[in-house]
Parts: structure tokens; C-alpha cells; sequence
């Protein structure tokens, strides 16, 4: 079957032959930097969507978290409070009923129990050194360098070991000090028996701690401290 030429004077195979061999189209500069700055706006806003929901996510983490934090730290203090006061109270009539150990004597510790509840109360007097232990040391510094050092090497490592101060709270540590004291009578010198003598000096009442241990009893019928630590709370069931 013959083609028929077109008006032009070609043919419909020589229109589509020419289709063919037509070079794919190439989009210009002005284009490719257009579809560029197209991509770069999707995503930047992409990324933008991504960090506002990240910084909502983490506001709310906050805000939850840290809200019901204050909420149980208001209601523990509220707790020790109420719990304490009750206990002080409870413990002047286990006085008055001949039910506390030691009676007037004792110092504030005692247990209430049944079948199924403990709680123990405790009362310890806090000590700490105060500024005279920094003279003390200065004299058994003295000491050290003058007396000690060149004769005992032993004796001189030992001692200073002992007025290492504790890492947390820069105080000095009242077992190590404890053993210097056994080692008293063992000098005759000014500085060690002054500096010995200020570091007893200086160690004193400096107030008072209580405490409260709630406890239940488990299947086995063992007592189970109540953790009311926030680390030793358990998470699951």
C-alpha cells in the first residue's frame, strides 16, 4: 500500500521516521536551576517539619515528666512530714505506756510492727570537724616536715594518708582521724600533740538526722523494705 504525501510533500512514514530521529529534549539552565531550588525548598521544609515535631515531642517530654516529678516531690515532703510528726507523737505514748526501749534513755529509735507492716524510726546526732581541724592539720603538716620525715619515712606516709580529706565534701574522714588518734601518745612533740588535740577539739554536734523504714512482709513472710528512692523503684510488675 502506497503513502500519500502530506501537503508539505512528505509522506506519513517520513513524518514518523523524522519523530524517531528527533534528539530528546534537554531542559535548559534557567530550568535545572529552577527544579534545584524546588528540591532544596522540599526539604527545608522537610526538615523544618522534622525539628518542630522533635522540639514539640521533647517540650511535652518536659513538661509531663518534670510537672508529675515536682508533684511527687511535693507529696513525699508532704508524707515525711505528716509521717514523722505522727511517729514523734506515737513515740510519746509508747513512753508514757512503758513500751519504749530504754524508756527516757533512749535516743529516739524504736519499731512498731504487726503481722503484716514494720516501721523503724531512727535518730543519729551529726558531727562534722569544724575550723579548728584546718590549724590542726597545719601543726601536724609542721609535725611531718620537722619531726618525721627525715627519721621515719614509714610514719610520715602513714600519717599524711590519714589526713587525706573525703572527695565528695572535702571534710576530713572521721575513721581515718580515729586513727591517728591511737597513735597519740607516740610522739613527743609541740605541733602533734596540739594538732591532735584541735582535731578533738574540733569535732562536734552539728545536728540531727532521722530517718523512717517502711517495711511489709512478702509470700515467704520476709520483711520487704518500701523503696522510697526514686532509683531503687521498681518498673515492672
Amino acid at each position: 500500500m502506497a503513502h500519500k504525501p502530506n501537503k508539505g510533500g512528505a509522506t506519513a512514514l517520513q513524518e514518523q521516521k523524522g519523530h524517531a530521529a528527533a534528539a530528546p529534549y534537554e531542559p535548559t539552565i534557567e530550568e535545572l536551576e529552577a527544579m534545584l531550588e524546588k528540591r532544596k525548598a522540599a526539604e527545608k521544609e522537610r526538615l523544618a517539619s522534622a525539628r518542630k515535631a522533635y522540639e514539640n515531642t521533647r517540650e511535652r517530654l518536659l513538661a509531663t515528666l518534670c510537672v508529675s516529678a515536682c508533684n511527687l516531690q511535693e507529696q513525699l515532703s508532704e508524707f515525711k512530714r505528716e509521717s514523722f510528726e505522727a511517729l514523734q507523737l506515737f513515740r510519746e505514748q509508747m513512753l508514757a505506756y512503758g513500751d519504749l526501749r530504754n524508756g527516757t534513755s533512749n535516743k529516739g529509735n524504736f519499731e512498731v510492727k504487726n503481722e503484716h507492716f514494720k516501721i523503724q524510726f531512727s535518730s543519729h546526732i551529726l558531727k562534722r570537724f569544724d575550723e579548728r581541724a584546718e590549724l590542726a592539720e597545719e601543726k601536724l603538716k609542721t609535725f611531718l616536715k620537722t619531726f618525721v620525715k627525715k627519721r621515719d619515712k614509714e610514719v610520715f606516709e602513714l600519717v599524711n594518708a590519714l589526713l587525706e580529706r573525703n572527695e565528695k565534701n572535702g571534710d576530713f574522714d572521721i575513721n581515718l582521724i580515729n586513727r591517728l588518734y591511737q597513735l597519740e601518745d607516740r610522739f613527743d612533740d609541740e605541733n602533734w600533740r596540739d594538732g591532735i588535740r584541735l582535731f578533738k577539739e574540733s569535732y562536734s554536734p552539728s545536728g540531727t538526722a532521722q530517718y523512717a523504714r517502711f517495711y511489709t512482709k512478702d509470700e515467704a513472710g520476709k520483711w520487704e523494705q518500701v523503696p522510697l528512692d526514686f532509683s531503687k523503684a521498681k518498673t515492672g510488675k
